[in-house]
């Protein structure tokens, strides 16, 4: 009896084990590699990428061969990396006559929203290919933490920036204060996949975009804030006072490339006030006051405007179940909770006319939001 019982436990334990195995090979199939990280090393640049769910990891050294052995990554394009690039910080801050404008914010790793969000808006094809022609796609921060899929959607936005290039448009990816929060090291907010990624890959995960990788690079590049035709976007908002210390787009955004990226924040911070307010709940990453400060009135905004030279904000970072309109079209929220990854919309502006279009392909008014009734 005692031998049929250990025979029987035995057996138990080997399929729990084949169990175990083939899960983990059917995640391995199901679910794509986690990367490309690109990381320079000693003058050469490598490869690194991993199976979270199936417990394994890849790598290669990167050359411009063909024959590389790459796994099948989403949206990474191989022949849009250009390894000796030095990524020069995008300073133009001012954009003129432009007719079409896509927008949208807070995508949080939510590759898949994103993806029809912007093959229903016509900003690219099924084959993730730019369709926008001169257009100009902006996206107001945070694609980074909460989701599963950061990497993907960093790598689309990459590819589609290049894309829309060439093809005489932009794409604007503004810094959220996710963002700036990964470059600083803070990574309360990622995703549990990512926590499996960095043991494989043995690297904190905010080393994986630090100085020394390919879209570390990127991300440094890029801007707070710019002014297209007469609309400011900027991911939290300004607030009146913030523009009473620095009331310039393009100071905004030296300010913070100069003294709070790759530096120690909390000492730059504590010796200077403008960098408090900067970096702090009424700066432009954080701010809210539009929807959350009661005595926050149109006049102020008029304010605003006026010292950014603008006659519309365009901001994400507060949530709302759809793109929503402020202070009689002054303030426009596109937040519009992409970060569930069932919801979302992407705000159209064709020849000042706005649009919103869903997740389902619909297209909508932009109503103000004492009128919203959906």
């Amino acid at each position: 009896m005692l031998k049929l019982k250990i025979i029987v436990y035995r057996n138990f334990l080997i399929l729990c084990l084949l169990s175990i195995s083939g899960l983990a090979l059917f995640a391995q199939e199901a679910l794509p590699p986690d990367g490309p990280y690109l990381v320079y090393e000693d003058d050469q640049l490598l490869a690194k990428w991993a199976w979270p769910e199936a417990v394994k990891v890849g790598g290669a050294l990167w050359t411009a061969d063909a024959e590389m052995n790459l796994p099948d990554f989403p949206s990474f394009r191989k022949e849009y990396i250009r390894p000796n690039r030095k990524f020069a910080r995008q300073r133009q801050t001012y954009f003129s006559n432009v007719d079409s404008i896509a927008v949208m914010s807070d995508i949080h790793g939510q590759y898949d929203a994103a993806r029809k969000l912007l093959i229903n808006a016509g900003v690219m094809n099924e084959e993730q290919k730019w369709t926008y022609g001169h257009g100009h796609l902006v996206i107001v921060g945070d694609i980074f933490d909460r989701g599963p899929a950061v990497n993907e959607t960093l790598w689309l936005i990459y590819n589609l920036q290049e894309e829309a290039a060439a093809s005489g448009g932009r794409v604007h990816f503004l810094l959220g204060n996710h963002e700036t929060m990964i470059l600083s090291g803070d990574v309360r907010y990622m995703h549990n996949r990512y926590l499996r990624t960095t043991a494989l890959l043995t690297t904190p995960y905010h080393e994986l975009y630090g100085k020394d990788t390919y879209l570390g690079r990127w991300l440094r590049s890029l801007p707070l804030t710019i002014r297209i035709n007469d609309m400011v976007f900027v991911h939290g908002g300004f607030s009146k006072e913030l523009l009473r210390e620095v009331s310039s787009l393009p100071k905004i955004n030296d300010i913070y490339h100069e003294k709070l990226i790759d530096t120690e924040v909390n000492v730059a911070i504590a010796e200077s006030e403008r960098l408090k307010l900067i970096q702090g709940r009424k700066g432009p990453l954080w701010y809210r006051g539009y929807f959350l400060d009661r005595e926050f009135t149109e006049k102020d905004i008029n304010k605003i405007l006026k010292k950014v030279k603008a006659k519309r904000m365009i901001v994400g970072h507060t949530s709302f179940n759809a793109i929503q309109s402020y202070f009689d079209g002054k303030v426009l929220a596109v937040d519009s909770s992409i970060k569930f990854g069932s919801t979302g919309e992407i705000l159209l502006i064709e020849h000042e006319e706005l649009k919103r279009a869903t997740l389902y392909g619909e297209m909508h008014e932009v109503l103000a939001a004492e009128d919203r009734r959906e």
